[in-house]
């Protein structure tokens, strides 16, 4: 029987729901990929380990084939772990079941052939570091990829090799870049992304003309100066909107619940409307913000001309983007939260629309390459009008 079939059979026997979670899976923390790297990491662990694959998700369009995207790689830009995508297959076979298969996986290179690695020493004129972070599919079969790093905004064809980098306008970009976090906060730059805070998440709109990056959190010149924690955001989050030709049309605002909350992901809706992941970074029982948002770019300001937003209050004739709930993943009535609730839900995708009209909704976690810990993946349906 059909996914589709064994799916209408449930949701015509029950009362439709707008969000209903239809099952999880994990998996392991030691599983590997499909590389066929054998050398080791400076840490000692293997290049090929599938670990950190739900940093982002992206659906193909065909089937029920995703793209999984990892970050820099075990250690926190440590090891010289070689960047690169996977294609997988993620089934919700049976009410409250997901299959996992990986079926492929991409290297990441530059036009010359050379690996792009997630080693955070990497920089310099002819430093290939990178840092992914989030992923997207075009229609003509053209990937994007966001990256912490710079923040920047890559394309890759099919194979993995770099087509096009996006100029990035100069305020999100910091003047002394560093292998130490320390050493790229105040008073070494005064303007620019956090250290692990730039572009978490990406979208292409529904009409495919434009990109839209988000943050994860405040730039420099958006935090409180006084503040020298680097854990702690202004609340209000820049989103850069670029058109697929590279031309940049605005930055937006968003607002976040919490100056201690981060932004993971962003996904388009339609050509206005976005779903964005919005967490904390607490685990386990402790875990208290990790929810999902409907936002609206429709009638918002564009701050492109504004160098310092307040960390707080915006001002007067400021105007962010509507936000409307959608998803509380630690709402009991979905069983989720306890103590092996994961700290890192990163990946936001939709899959083939579901036969009641709602659609599938798949979130992933970042494991961060740890071993003893797995990868979690959870599917929703969800109602979106």
């Amino acid at each position: 029987m059909s996914i589709f079939l064994i799916l209408a059979t449930l949701w015509n026997s029950t009362q439709q729901l707008d969000v209903q979670l239809l099952g999880k899976t994990s998996i392991p923390g030691t599983a590997s990929d499909l590389s066929g790297m054998k050398n080791l990491l400076e840490d000692k662990s293997p290049n090929n380990r599938l670990g950190g694959f739900g940093s982002a998700i992206a659906y193909t369009g065909q089937g029920n084939k995703y793209l999984l995207l990892p970050d820099r790689g075990p250690g926190d830009g440590a090891n010289s772990f070689t960047c690169r995508f996977h294609l997988a297959e993620i089934t919700v076979s049976t009410p409250g079941k997901i299959d996992f298969k990986l079926l492929k996986t991409t290297l990441l290179k530059t036009p010359e052939g050379n690996p792009l690695t997630g080693l955070s020493k990497g920089f310099g004129p002819s430093g290939n570091r990178f840092d992914p972070e989030g992923i997207r599919v075009l229609k003509n079969g053209s990937i994007l990829i966001s990256d912490e790093y710079g923040p920047s905004v890559w394309l890759f064809d099919s194979t993995g090799k770099l087509k096009h980098k996006f100029l990035i306008p100069e305020k999100f970009l910091i003047q002394n870049k560093s292998d130490d976090a320390e050493k790229e906060f105040p008073p070494f730059n005064k303007k620019g992304r956090v250290t692990n805070k730039g572009f978490e998440g990406i979208a292409i709109s529904s009409d495919q003309k434009k990109w839209l990056a988000a943050l994860q959190g405040s730039l420099i010149q958006d935090r409180n100066p006084s503040n020298s924690d680097l854990k702690t955001n202004g609340e209000n989050l820049r989103f850069l909107e670029t058109s697929i030709e590279g031309k940049h049309l605005r930055e937006i605002v968003y607002k976040m619940e919490s100056a201690k909350n981060g932004v993971s992901e962003i996904l388009a809706i339609g050509e206005e409307n976005y779903l964005v992941l919005e967490r904390d970074s607490d685990a386990g029982e402790s875990a208290g913000f990790k929810k999902i948002f409907r936002i609206s770019t429709k009638n918002v300001t564009d701050v492109s001309k504004i160098i310092e937003l307040p960390p707080l209050k915006l001002p007067e004739g400021i105007v962010s983007v509507s936000k409307t709930l959608v998803l509380d993943l630690l709402d009991p009535k979905f069983g989720l939260k306890g103590k092996d609730f994961p700290p890192k839900i990163e990946g936001l995708a939709f899959g083939p629309d579901l036969p009641d009209g709602r659609k599938l909704l798949i979130i992933t976690t970042d494991n961060d390459f740890k071993p003893d810990e797995p990868t979690w993946i959870y599917a929703f349906a969800v109602k979106i009008d």
